[in-house]
């Protein structure tokens, strides 16, 4: 029987092995998505036998749900940053839960592959995302854009679909940077380029909402 969801992370013998496991397996399932990765090719990354994986993860769906809760001490820590500003105006709050997404998606690019995957696949594995990983976040940050809207400092588009376009605008030069290496000869992991890139999406497209853009 497969284990519980709370015991994911701790299951098994050999700590180690099983973290292995669950890092090849977040980078391959945000890479090839959850259908076209195999438990051999995850094995095979890990560097451990088939027999040894389905000895810590039961079947792949279980072994999916590890890897994806390897991120939700991520998503912790911009809500710890997030509530230490809580008194700040909700645009101020707005921009700096924006800054620390698109620090999230630099430093951990296999999160924002996966939601562009199973975003648009929809289905059994984005509802336990929405529960678990991203649905809090997203709602949070809908929150303060709906009371920026309601000071006037927005202007008042739906608050859920402005939250998802500028995150979709943040990961889109992380999502594609190797056609950007390719088409452009630019290094995405140069930081003039990592720090264009917050500027241009902080700036270019949340100030296109500001009812008195950032001068």
């Amino acid at each position: 029987m497969a284990k519980p969801d709370a015991a994911i992370l701790t299951a098994g013998k050999g700590v180690r092995t099983a973290a292995r496991i669950r890092a090849a397996a977040l980078e391959l399932f945000s890479r090839l998505g959850f259908e076209r990765a195999t438990m051999a090719d995850i094995a095979a990354a890990a560097g451990v036998s088939q027999p040894a994986l389905h000895y810590h993860f039961q079947d792949k769906a279980q072994l999916w749900r590890a890897a994806m809760l390897e991120l939700r001490a991520v998503i912790a820590e911009e809500e710890r940053l997030l509530e230490a500003a809580a008194d700040a105006p909700a645009i101020v709050q707005l921009r700096m839960a924006l800054r620390m997404f698109l620090k999230v998606s630099w430093e951990h690019p296999a999160l924002g592959r996966i939601v562009a995957l199973e975003g648009m696949a929809g289905g059994e594995r984005l509802a336990w995302l929405d529960a678990h990983l991203t649905g809090p976040r997203n709602r949070r940050l809908a929150d303060l854009a709906r009371a920026a809207i309601a000071a006037g400092d927005l202007k008042p588009f739906p608050p859920e679909m402005l939250v998802i376009s500028l995150q979709a605008g943040g990961v889109g030069v992380i999502n594609l940077r190797p056609m950007m290496a390719l088409t452009f000869g630019l290094d995405a992991d140069d930081p003039a380029v990592r720090a264009a890139h917050e500027e241009m999406i902080i700036d270019g497209l949340l100030g296109g909402l500001l009812t008195q853009p950032k001068t």
